[in-house]
């Protein structure tokens, strides 16, 4: 009980925080776009700076957007497509490369599983840091499994991660980096979902499936 209750206290939290962020970040992307029509001939030295700010403002607007979703109260209730169009605005300009399989239902929204795939998109992306390919099968109606491939140059099993999605991390041992494994432990054993982590010690490729 006491576990949810924090839960919940860091969801509305998260929710606030990025909700707070959202709509500022949205002003300087508007009042940039604006300012570039209301003075088209500019330096290039200015456009070159003009469109960094823009860049990062995107970048600031994407990741509030997805933490939102993948932290907040926001993610009980959201379509694959919902969450596949948050995945590749937060990862734009990543060197991560995303194969969606098919079927894709997009209009397909199931409790819970738009927020699990964010947070496990997340972890596996964190997973290869000079990037790599994820191929994704998201569950459909018939099929309630998702399946997560990576395969990269090099794949980095950062401490406490393995730990913290087998669920054998307490509380005070968690930290930013391992959060998303922590949500991931908590959704598979609070729907009583099942869970395989694959060739975990190899270097190049790594494989998480979770089902129903």
């Amino acid at each position: 009980m006491l576990m949810q209750i924090s839960l919940r206290l860091a969801e509305l939290l998260s929710s606030r925080l990025c909700h707070d962020l959202v709509t500022p970040i949205g002003a300087i992307n508007t009042g940039l776009e604006l300012f570039q029509e209301a003075v088209p001939n500019v330096s290039k030295e200015s456009e070159e700076i003009l469109n960094l700010i823009q860049q990062s403002a995107q970048t600031a607007s994407a990741r509030a957007s997805f933490f939102r979703v993948a932290f907040g109260s926001n993610g009980e209730r959201v379509s694959l497509d919902e969450a596949r169009q948050l995945i590749d605005n937060y990862f734009l300009r990543s060197k991560m490369v995303f194969e969606w399989k098919e079927p894709f239902q997009k209009d397909l929204t199931l409790v819970r599983w738009g927020r699990l795939l964010l947070n496990a998109v997340l972890w596996m992306s964190e997973c290869a840091p000079r990037g790599g390919t994820l191929e994704i099968s998201t569950p459909s109606q018939e099929n309630l499994t998702l399946s997560l491939n990576l395969k990269a140059s090099s794949i980095i099993l950062h401490q406490g991660t393995l730990e913290a999605i087998e669920g054998k991390s307490s509380i005070e041992e968690l930290t930013p980096r391992t959060i998303s494994c922590f949500l991931i432990h908590f959704l598979i054993k609070e729907n009583k979902w099942s869970y395989t982590l694959s060739n975990v010690q190899a270097s190049s490729e790594l494989k998480l499936e979770i089902k129903a």
